[in-house]
């Protein structure tokens, strides 16, 4: 795979399973269940920014009510008188939210509520339709039965309307279900609609158009989900029986309307629902306002009533769009994760989600519209994640590949301290106190005359072997070999201290190892070969020379090295010749006879060399 094409990739794939997580998972799903709750705080108003429409008035059947009835269920007469004062006092209409799938015991109970249900046209009473546990179709529902009132009652149907409210799979009611099919495929309004049809102009109201297939309010499409569904606001909060302060829709108790200690012309031109609100009656509902103290089912109405009223629904944002939002989330939440590093990284991860959050919150208060919140995060944490852990992991073969490739010139100590010093070494080079050793092998040249080719490269790669393992030992870089010699650089890349007495360590010790292994040649072939070496210390540029294209060395530059190349060049068999400046660096440490002044090569003054004395040291390895 080319790494140009592994990006786009990687963020395709993200943005196709995220959508298809949106699509597939539908109203269930653990993700889906974590979407809902981020729009839901979305959909939280404060006291002030809640305004429920004071044209939409509850009569709740709440436990005044029932001390003064008695046990429920009531005379359904009783409704029937209430309904009457109302309508007669000019309400604009009337929901009785009660179900009444059964005939009274009292037959003349069930007249006198279907008299008054007839007489009046805006009195509405709900039925219920019934869903098998699965449904075979996503955007169909199949239906098992329909609760309708009682025969005995003779509603006309075009006063009723279902009362289905269906929540998603963490109980919260978040979408009205616009029209339900019957028996016959027949669409059913919902109860809120009829309502909301008495509130709104004529030109205004919601119906089902069939050459559209769709719902429509005031000739315009209403966003429907999947099952004819709508997602609605709620404007009222959520209140307990110990509540002091009315909140929400106005409510008054039923005992007290009936009593006439309200006056049925307080309800004139509004809309009435009367429902229970006792919580022994049970029809409460979990909303997104209202996760702690649930609301009653009457209230769920008026909320769903108010929504369409205002036409104020909030929608998904399109397929091709989501796609769109999400692949751009992704891909910039990759990039920076590919660029950035460590807390840049982070904070531009941060910053990026925050933008995100923006974005759709400007989505959802201007337009209504919501975007995909937490598959967008998801999103953007695995862009970020598998960016940075490939990152990681280039960084990581390179540091390999640095490893093994520096190993082959400096100690694995020095190649440590490079990968974790913070300090690059510049393109170019730089300036540095370093000390350098030039070793040759003395009498290599007319043995290569005499030994068959490859003899002669076994005895050079084991002698250079020990120049290498010598040299890494005391943590100096190998510069590069020069045919049967080798140039090695201590202080560098890696600025050290006391460079020139690891160098003259290093010197000592690879000619007592060296003299060991003559020993073991002259016994072996009768073959002779010696080092001679050169050092010295100062000042050099050591950096990355040659071409930049095409092929560049690592090296060092400058009259310290050309120094310690004429010393090596000057050298003996088994000496080690030093400049001044690394002479006085170890004076100290190490015994050195004095040569005194020599004339080397492109100087035009002598230079006084001294030599390191090897004798106590061969000793102690004899």
């Amino acid at each position: 795979m080319r790494k140009k094409a592994f990006p786009i990739i990687v963020v395709t794939t993200i943005t196709i399973v995220l959508s298809l997580s949106m699509t597939l998972m539908g109203h269930g799903g653990l993700f889906r269940m974590g979407e809902n709750f981020v729009r839901d705080i979305l959909l939280l108003k404060t006291e002030q920014e809640r305004s429920p429409n004071d044209r939409i008035k509850l009569i709740t059947i709440d436990d005044y009510s029932m001390q003064q009835f008695g046990a429920y269920p009531w005379p359904r007469s009783v409704y029937a008188q209430l309904i009457e004062q109302l309508m007669n006092a000019g309400a604009k209409s009337v929901l009785l939210d009660l179900l009444m799938l059964d005939p009274s015991a009292d037959l003349s109970d069930d007249e006198e509520l279907a008299a008054t249900i007839n007489k009046w046209p805006r009195v509405y009473v709900p039925l219920q339709v019934n869903f098998p546990p699965l449904q075979d179709y996503a955007n169909r529902m199949n239906i098992t039965r329909i609760d309708r009132p009682a025969a005995t009652l003779r509603v006309n149907p075009k006063q009723v309307g279902h009362a289905n409210v269906m929540p998603d799979k963490d109980g919260v009611i978040r979408k009205l279900t616009i029209g339900l099919p019957d028996e016959s495929g027949q669409w059913i309004p919902s109860i809120d609609v009829l309502l909301a049809n008495e509130m709104l102009p004529a030109d205004q109201r919601i119906e089902w158009q069939e050459s559209s297939q769709s719902w429509k309010r005031g000739g315009v499409d209403i966003p429907t989900e999947g099952w004819n569904q709508v997602t609605v606001d709620f404007y009222s909060s959520a209140y307990d029986d110990k509540s002091t302060v009315i909140q929400g829709y106005d409510r008054q108790s039923f005992a007290d309307v009936l009593f006439g200690n309200i006056e049925p012309e307080y309800y004139k031109d509004c809309i009435v629902i009367i429902g229970p609100s006792s919580r022994s009656l049970g029809d409460m509902h979990m909303t997104p306002i209202s996760r702690s103290i649930p609301l009653h089912g009457l209230e769920v109405h008026a909320n769903m009533i108010q929504s369409l009223v205002e036409g104020h629904f909030y929608k998904e944002i399109p397929t091709a769009a989501a796609f769109l939002v999400l692949f751009v989330a992704v891909i910039l939440a990759y990039a920076s994760g590919h660029m950035l590093r460590g807390i840049r990284g982070l904070g531009m991860i941060i910053l990026l989600i925050g933008a995100y959050v923006v974005f759709g919150y400007v989505c959802f208060q201007w337009q209504s519209v919501y975007i995909p919140f937490l598959y967008g995060w998801i999103g953007m944490i695995l862009g970020y994640m598998i960016a940075a852990g490939k990152r990681s992991e280039e960084e990581r073969r390179g540091r390999k590949h640095v490893t093994h490739l520096f190993g082959r010139y400096v100690s694995p100590q020095v190649v440590k301290q490079l990968l974790e010093s913070e300090v690059p070494i510049k393109p170019g080079g730089n300036r540095m106190d370093v000390t350098v050793m030039f070793i040759d092998m003395r009498g290599f040249t007319p043995l290569s005359e005499q030994l068959p080719p490859e003899q002669t490269i076994a005895i050079l790669n084991e002698y250079l072997h020990l120049c290498t393992d010598t040299i890494f030992r005391f943590e100096g870089t190998l510069d590069k070999f020069l045919g049967d010699g080798v140039m090695a650089i201590f202080g560098a890349p890696y600025r050290m201290e006391q460079h020139a007495e690891r160098a003259a360590k290093a010197a000592a010790e690879l000619l007592v190892h060296a003299f060991e292994l003559q020993e073991k040649l002259e016994r072996e072939s009768g073959i002779i070969v010696r080092f001679g070496v050169g050092l010295e210390s100062g000042e050099a540029v050591v950096g990355n020379v040659g071409s930049e294209k095409l092929r560049m060395d690592y090296t060092a530059i400058g009259d310290t090295v050309n120094i310690a190349a004429r010393l090596e060049s000057k050298a003996g068999p088994g000496q080690v010749l030093i400049g001044p400046n690394a002479a006085s660096r170890i004076a100290d440490s190490f015994p050195l006879r004095t040569i005194g002044p020599m004339t080397l090569k492109g100087k035009s003054e002598p230079v006084m060399v001294f030599e390191l004395q090897l004798e106590e040291h061969l000793k102690k390895r004899l």
